[in-house]
């Protein structure tokens, strides 16, 4: 198999303007991040999974020759977005787990004991 056989290959799910699109949304993604917009974050995530659904769900269409090279271009940035988005968010959710927890023992505890700091608790 030559390399621009194996590059069809690996991108073979995504036309050039899909591609463009899902880059768009992943530069987005990587902004919301960095400014903790989470909300807004899960609902870029959300349009970029219909986008990638929607690609592979649609027939098998070989990209043109003359796209392979940026269609691997884009997939490369979309990768390191991807990983910059996952090393901006995973410490967010420890965090988030961190309370959650602190929330459920306080929870319990309430629950066996009573409101401790009620008077007559």
């Amino acid at each position: 198999m030559t390399s621009s056989n194996q590059n069809a290959a690996e991108i073979r799910i995504l036309s050039l303007t899909e591609g463009r699109a899902l880059l768009a949304l992943y530069e987005t993604m990587v902004e919301m991040a960095r400014t903790c917009n989470w909300d807004r974050l899960a609902e870029i995530e959300h349009q970029a999974a219909t986008l990638r659904d929607l690609a592979i769900a649609r027939p098998f269409s070989p990209p043109a020759p003359e796209d392979i090279g940026e269609l691997t271009l884009l997939l490369t940035r979309i990768q390191r977005l991807d990983q910059e988005v996952r090393s901006l968010v995973e410490p967010a959710h420890e965090q988030a787990r961190q309370q959650l927890a602190v929330e459920v023992k306080g929870r319990a505890v309430r629950t066996a004991y009573g409101n401790l700091d009620a008077p007559g608790g």
